[in-house]
């Protein structure tokens, strides 16, 4: 596999984060949408691909850090405020003209994370990176487009704005660049528990954007569809891969 595939991680974040600075609220309605598919999507690869992946065999461990990934989600969220989910109302406590350093360095935080798994999976040749690559992408879009949302509403500059947006879009990549350099060092079995914990946190963040992201949990036609096509096209990268 090329190395080329390593430089779509950006692209979600960095355009998330490009519209939000354009306008907020042009967007918002298609955002909602784009967050039901984002949500099964991720759900979607998590449940036909990654979790069938790293439990060819029985280990109790990895069960564990199933679990430990999907509280340590719940805990970023105390920093992050849920922006990973999309949420844009968080910043009514905010100060203006000041940088959150708490959210900006959880979501930072959440996305590395995520790049980690990669460098593993594409040393091994496996094909679950293909799956799990585009779920970090899909997400990311509403991630960033939320976070740099909530900047712009506290009246940062667009230039810092800008700023915040690269940095954020490299974490991903960051992260798949450490466990590649780091290959050789660090057991394969290592990742596989580490893979463990990243599907606990996009179970916890999946069906928290599926629940969260309906009104009264009733979900609109459009929603449906959104739900429906991300279900489809998790299904047919990640049983496609595999033949």
């Amino acid at each position: 596999m090329s190395y080329f595939w390593f430089l779509l991680l950006p692209l979600g974040p960095l355009l998330g984060g490009f519209l939000a600075i354009r306008s907020s609220k042009k967007y918002e309605r298609q955002l909602n949408w784009f967050l039901a598919f984002a949500g099964a999507y991720l759900l979607g690869v998590t449940i036909l691909n990654l979790i069938p992946e790293v439990f060819q065999s029985f280990d109790p461990y990895k069960g564990l850090l199933v679990l430990a990934g999907f509280f340590f989600q719940i805990f970023l969220e105390k920093y992050s405020e849920g922006i990973e989910h999309g949420h844009m109302h968080v910043h009514h406590h905010l100060k203006s003209n000041i940088i959150p350093i708490g959210i900006v360095a959880s979501m930072s935080l959440h996305s590395f994370t995520e790049g980690i798994p990669l460098g593993a999976l594409w040393v091994s040749e496996n094909t679950s990176f293909y799956s799990l690559l585009f779920g970090i992408i899909i997400h990311e879009v509403p991630a960033a487009f939320a976070l740099i949302s909530i900047l712009k509403g506290i009246k940062l500059e667009t230039t810092t704005l800008r700023k915040i947006t690269f940095v954020y879009g490299g974490m991903a990549l960051l992260g798949a660049a450490l466990s590649l350099y780091l290959r050789n060092s660090i057991n394969e079995e290592f990742f596989n528990y580490f893979m463990a914990f990243v599907i606990g946190t996009f179970l916890h963040i999946s069906t928290t954007i599926l629940f969260e992201n309906s009104e009264q949990h009733h979900f609109s036609k459009q929603k449906i569809s959104a739900v429906l096509i991300g279900i489809c096209l998790a299904a047919v990268i990640s049983i496609g891969l595999h033949h």
